[in-house]
């Protein structure tokens, strides 16, 4: 008794420092963090589920539409006081969503508490420890949990769902476990739809009842209680749903432009930026459905058609391209580097040096990960729902596209069967562990980052990218912002020289502050460097007129044209150039074409009517500001250039 009271103080002890050291590390790194835009600048889902759950807060209980991403996860953010609006300068408003970040710290240490007890009785005991410190070590768990990301409760809810189906000693599966399953199967889903595959192991599991209770229930007794209650969460937001759309659909519906991202022309298995896609304004991309692809649609549930109908156009017109693009989708999710897209995973590191500590490779965990695998977790019977349940993931998840956070839901699994393999390598003697050295080698080149060097620069570059947008949006409020944006953008150019938008961004930063010559030869370098490099051309030849530089501009120009003869701005730039360096009657002629081809633009006329004037041709001009005007009568420059003409007529 003695023995047993003791064993449990030291357990609650141990409970109650890990605590107090996880609130020790989470109050450092926030207050590092809080400070920066890795915290201050959602961006993505992020924005998105911000302003949801600030809605929810305010009384909205449920959406004025269907649910369009996760169901559950605004309502953990609002239950938590983590609802936050978003500024008009995309800045988050109020304090820091500490509700939040304060459950997902709760679920990431609950996530490795739970691999410690799977792990005591899956694995010898002695290694059972080492499964929930890579889980811990693993850093961007730890980022994604200061983030307003699902991804920790999705982690979290997969790992209770194998954890509750592989678990029961000798009592074996209980209906009781089996309802519990099926409701964390139902969290998991509401948070991300195909963790539903998860019924597919866990049926696995409860199917085998061996000893104790399990031994007395028949199998579909023990299968049955777990799709009810999976089927019993889901109802309501299904039913919500397809009550809005007017026909049965699914539990969220950005599906369609998801899968089109991962397989459309320009896919190479990682997230693609599209041009006029904003997740946080528009999650299912209707603008962006009207203004490329010429497809107007009415609601959430037309557009998600639309886009399942685009991205399936593109999979039956080369299916052996789609497979092609689906297999390296699937050796993404376990090959050794981390894709910084949206923030370098250096910056976090750089803002807050605690997480210094958390150093464990995903690398090690997917080779670990593997070998555990094909040694242990494809004979374990106990292990299998594990192994199952990560090659369910890795293939749904590879019919969309890979990034970093997506991958998290496998760290758990990953973490343990790196354990199992652990633990079966040093149990090995002669042959065996050659066996185990060889598979070992085998795993090491399965991971290796074979042919992606220039990919991984472009996400790198795209990531400096976006940072330095988001310390740009800053300036207003942190003089050093505009500085380390320009550093940002600076170093992204070095990492990826052909990328436009970082030339055009620093071009940008050096205008605001008036350093003209700057600003040039930074659109000049984007020019020689850039591809393709028509974005830098079109801001660099307004700002080559601005500066006194009309002859440098005209051949930008006739390439432009050439290229597109019919556009509005190339076509106003070109009268305007053409006009200062003394070519009137040619600048006369772009004028009457860009007034021929966009009457509603007042800059024909305007351009048309100023290169009369100056060649004292004053009733030409006039008819030409009058008949601007008739086109347009609230343009306040036609009406001031009419009315010196007409002065200088008077006169």
């Amino acid at each position: 008794m003695t023995r047993l009271g003791t064993g449990r103080r030291v357990r609650w002890t141990m409970a109650i420092l890990a605590v107090a050291a996880s609130a020790l590390f989470w109050t450092t790194v926030w207050h590092d963090l809080d400070g920066t835009v890795l915290t201050r600048v959602p961006v993505l889902d992020e924005a998105y589920y911000l302003r949801e759950a600030a809605a929810i807060s305010g009384g909205r209980l449920l959406p004025d539409g269907p649910f369009v991403m996760s169901p559950l996860y605004p309502y953990l953010v609002a239950i938590t006081g983590s609802g936050r609006e978003i500024g008009p300068d995309r800045l988050r408003t109020g304090p820091p969503p500490y509700g939040i970040r304060g459950l997902q710290a709760l679920l990431w240490l609950g996530t490795a508490v739970l691999l410690w007890h799977c792990a005591r009785r899956l694995v010898p005991a002695r290694f059972a420890w080492l499964a929930p410190v890579l889980f811990l070590l693993y850093r961007p768990g730890a980022i994604f949990v200061t983030s307003v990301l699902l991804e920790v409760p999705l982690t979290f809810l997969v790992t209770a769902v194998l954890a509750v189906a592989t678990g029961g000693g000798s009592a074996g599966p209980t209906t009781r476990r089996a309802a519990a399953a099926g409701l964390l199967i139902g969290g998991a889903a509401l948070l991300r739809a195909h963790a539903l595959l998860l019924i597919l192991p866990v049926v696995l599991a409860l199917w085998r009842g061996t000893g104790g209770e399990g031994a007395s229930v028949r199998p579909w007794r023990r299968v049955v209680p777990a799709v009810l209650a999976v089927a019993l969460l889901l109802l309501p937001a299904v039913l919500f749903n397809s009550l809005q759309v007017g026909r049965p659909v699914g539990s969220s519906l950005n599906g369609g432009i998801n899968l089109y991202i991962g397989n459309c022309p320009a896919a190479n298995g990682f997230f693609l930026s599209l041009r006029g896609y904003d997740v946080g304004e528009d999650p299912v991309g209707s603008r962006l459905l009207a203004e490329k692809h010429h497809i107007d649609v009415q609601g959430a549930a037309a557009a998600d058609r639309a886009w399942t109908g685009e991205a399936w156009r593109h999979i039956t017109a080369d299916p052996a391209r789609a497979l092609g693009l689906w297999l390296k989708k699937v050796w993404l999710h376990v090959v050794a580097v981390e894709f910084s897209q949206v923030s370098p995973l250096g910056s976090w590191v750089r803002e807050a040096p605690l997480l210094r500590i958390l150093a464990a490779p995903y690398g090690l965990l997917a080779v670990g990960g593997l070998l555990g695998l094909i040694l242990v977790g494809l004979r374990d019977s106990r292990l299998r729902p594990w192994s199952v349940a990560l090659l369910l993931l890795i293939v749904a998840q590879s019919v969309f596209f890979v990034v970093t956070r997506y991958r998290l839901v496998l760290v758990p699994v990953l973490a343990l069967l790196t354990t199992a393999a652990a633990a079966d390598i040093s149990l090995r003697q002669g042959r065996g562990r050659l066996v185990g050295l060889a598979l070992t080698v085998g795993a090491l080149l399965a991971v290796w980052p074979w042919g992606l060097g220039e990919e991984m620069s472009k996400l790198k570059a795209a990531g400096l990218l976006n940072e330095g947008v988001r310390w740009e949006l800053l300036a207003a409020t942190t003089p050093s912002s505009p500085a380390r944006a320009a550093a940002l953008y600076a170093r992204a150019s070095d990492v990826d020289p052909a990328l436009p938008e970082p030339y055009r961004a620093l071009a940008r930063l050096y205008r605001k502050t008036d350093r003209i010559d700057e600003a040039l030869a930074t659109l000049r370098a984007g020019l020689a460097g850039a591809e393709p490099a028509g974005e830098v051309r079109r801001d660099l030849v307004p700002l080559l007129l601005e500066s006194g530089f009309a002859a440098e501009a005209l051949p930008l120009l006739e390439s432009q044209l050439h290229d597109r003869p019919d556009d509005a701005d190339a076509l106003h730039n070109m009268a305007v150039a053409l006009s200062t360096t003394g070519r009137a009657g040619e600048a006369e002629q772009v004028a009457a074409e860009l007034v021929r081809i966009a009457p509603d633009d007042p800059r024909g006329h305007l351009d048309l009517g100023i290169i009369l004037v100056r060649q004292r041709r004053l009733m030409e001009a006039r008819d030409v500001f009058r008949t601007g005007l008739q086109r347009l009568p609230d343009n306040a420059q036609l009406r001031t250039n009419l009315d010196r003409v007409e002065s200088l007529l008077a006169e």
